[in-house]
């Protein structure tokens, strides 16, 4: 007799979908465009450690889904925004940012930047985050 439950096939296009938002940055850059239209040099400095070479092939695979578009603007400046496609994951995004508050601990000693709340967005002006900064920052090794 078999005893193992017999699931049903994974569909082809989710499966698709969720390698290429979990490929690593995508995530990111898809939350740093949630701001709002923005250069690639806005985009690399909001994403802490993302080179500018796997930015750059990031934003080439989420332009060819439909997710990003890029545009030229005047004097050969560039921005990214996401598309009418890419701004449907907003809510995705949002829930993945509550699911984080809610269950995601930090490691010791790490600390989200002051005015940052546990998801990373920033506080609204006037307010300040409910954590203290350490009394000495913590030393990180580079990843």
């Amino acid at each position: 007799m078999d005893d193992c439950r017999h699931l049903p096939p994974v569909c082809h296009r989710y499966q698709r979908a969720a390698e290429l938002l979990g490929r690593r940055w995508s995530a990111a850059v898809i939350r740093a465009a949630m701001e709002g239209p923005a250069r690639f040099t806005e985009i690399r400095g909001s994403v802490d450690g993302l080179s500018a070479r796997l930015l750059a092939e990031r934003l080439r695979e989420l332009e060819a889904a439909g997710l990003m578009e890029r545009r030229v603007l005047g004097g050969g400046a560039v921005e990214y925004r996401l598309t009418e496609k890419g701004q449907a994951l907003t809510r995705v995004v949002r829930e993945i940012e509550a699911w984080v508050a809610a269950w995601d601990q930090p490691p010791a000693g790490d600390q989200p930047p002051a005015g940052d709340d546990a998801t990373g967005a920033p506080s609204p002006p006037g307010q300040q985050a409910d954590v203290d900064p350490p009394a000495t920052a913590p030393t990180r090794r580079p990843r």
